[in-house]
């Protein structure tokens, strides 16, 4: 069964639109078969780097020592002072409420110890579609073009799925790296500056969470009474805002490295060890169809 299914994988083929989704492509290819095949919880990991980056740490506060009724306070516990109060794992704050993940009570998966294969097994051929996308003021009388002419990409599409059903191959070549690189010239510019907005959203994150993390903690500790507004709509307690921040970091990092892949000055990724392994659909010799 394994065997069938495998031979009707490598039967067909994977269509590749535009020359991001390439890039993501081999990326994907160059993780999956290069890198070592241990299971590794994502969301974990991210927990404990930002678990020790200090962003929740606790001031030490000194002991109140007076006869009012905070004289038998204790001082806000510090990470130096105390174990951690969001230790990785189930229950912490920082993990979503799930199960833990395989091996991750101490035993070591058995995948750690599997190297990645010395050559890039066979893979389904590809069908590389050229792909552009107009988006921007600038490209608005392109896109008026293209509205008038769509008869083009009707024809482009054609073509594309006339190499498919033909199944005429060749092998990959270095030049095919190249496919659709003219496409990324017509990014829009502003696309240039995601890796500053999302430093610029970050910093504004962080310079707000010290004054949210205060109020939840002076509420927890009962320091203060809420005030009415913080009654009607209670702010994040601190476990919501490490969550929170889980969330936000997943999502900035996802975006950086989202970039650094489709990036115009990224090329795409290439091993040698996948020379003979790759095919591409071509147009099939005229006088097949004669």
């Amino acid at each position: 069964m394994k065997e069938t299914k495998r031979r009707r994988v490598h039967e067909g083929g994977t269509v590749i639109v535009g020359r991001p989704a390439f890039k993501e492509y081999m990326a994907g290819l160059r993780r999956g078969w290069t890198e070592s095949p241990e299971r590794v919880d994502e969301d974990e990991r991210l927990s404990r780097d930002l678990g020790s980056d200090g962003h929740f740490d606790e001031l030490e506060v000194s002991p109140v020592s007076s006869s009012d009724d905070f004289a038998d306070a204790e001082p806000i516990p510090t990470p130096s002072r105390l174990p951690p109060s969001h230790p990785p794992g189930l229950y912490s704050p920082l993990s979503t409420a799930r199960p833990p993940a395989p091996f991750a009570q101490g035993t070591r998966d058995p995948g750690a110890d599997v190297p990645p294969p010395a050559s890039l097994p066979p893979q389904p051929p590809l069908l590389l579609v050229p792909f552009v996308n107009l988006v921007g003021i600038k490209l608005v009388p392109l896109m008026l073009w293209d509205f008038f002419n769509e008869r083009h990409k009707v024809r482009a599409g054609a073509e594309a799925a006339y190499k498919l059903v033909s199944c005429a191959m060749r092998p990959f070549e270095r030049t095919d790296l190249d496919f659709g690189t003219s496409a990324e010239g017509y990014y829009k510019p502003s696309t240039a500056a995601v890796p500053a907005d999302i430093q610029k959203a970050r910093a504004e994150y962080y310079k707000s969470l010290p004054e949210k993390l205060a109020t939840a903690r002076a509420l927890a500790h009962r320091e203060r009474e809420p005030t009415k507004l913080e009654i009607e709509t209670p702010p994040p307690t601190e476990v919501e805002l490490r969550a929170e921040r889980l969330k936000k970091e997943t999502r900035w990092r996802a975006d950086e490295r989202g970039w650094e892949v489709v990036c115009p000055d990224t090329p795409v990724e290439w091993d040698d060890r996948w020379e003979g392994a790759l095919e591409v659909f071509v147009d099939p010799p005229a006088e097949r169809w004669q």
